[in-house]
């Protein structure tokens, strides 16, 4: 290559740098929201009857904005107002479905310390007989002199 065609490719570059740049912020965050989507979904199937009702359909009208503003063809090139909308959609829906989970996470701890005190564990009581070895605290009396053999190569 000539000087001038490598003045040319870097003036380029330079050029569609900026352009690269938003490109890629743009399907970072569309894959972002969908994981997201994905995930809180999969969640929410999962915990099925667990969820409050009214919570849950807050999820659930926040998870239908954020898949809307996704849309479903990933070649089409995001704007960047699309950008910035789709990622207050994602904080939102991530908000909102922490606070969901939260809560139903809380119900099954109050629920499982409601019940009983704990697992029986089969006569085992969590280490209240069982007492550590006891351990010279001076393990070598001749101070920090190790005597081995050795061999040079």
């Amino acid at each position: 290559m000539s000087d001038a065609d490598i003045e040319k490719a870097v003036k380029e570059a330079a050029e569609f740098e900026a352009q690269d740049r938003v490109r890629k912020e743009a399907v970072d965050t569309r894959n972002e929201a969908d994981a997201l989507a994905t995930q809180v979904e999969k969640a929410m199937n999962d915990a099925g009857d667990k969820l409050d009702p009214t919570d849950k359909a807050k999820v659930e009208s926040d998870l239908s904005t954020l898949k809307a503003l996704i849309g479903t063809d990933a070649n089409v090139e995001l704007t960047p107002e699309q950008v910035s909308s789709i990622k207050e959609a994602k904080e939102k829906l991530l908000a909102s479905s922490q606070q969901l989970f939260t809560k139903m996470y809380e119900q099954a701890q109050a629920q499982a310390n409601a019940g009983q005190a704990g697992p029986d564990m089969g006569g085992f009581n969590g280490g209240a007989n069982y007492s550590q070895p006891e351990q010279d605290p001076n393990p070598n009396p001749e101070g920090d002199v190790v005597d081995g053999d050795f061999k040079e190569i």
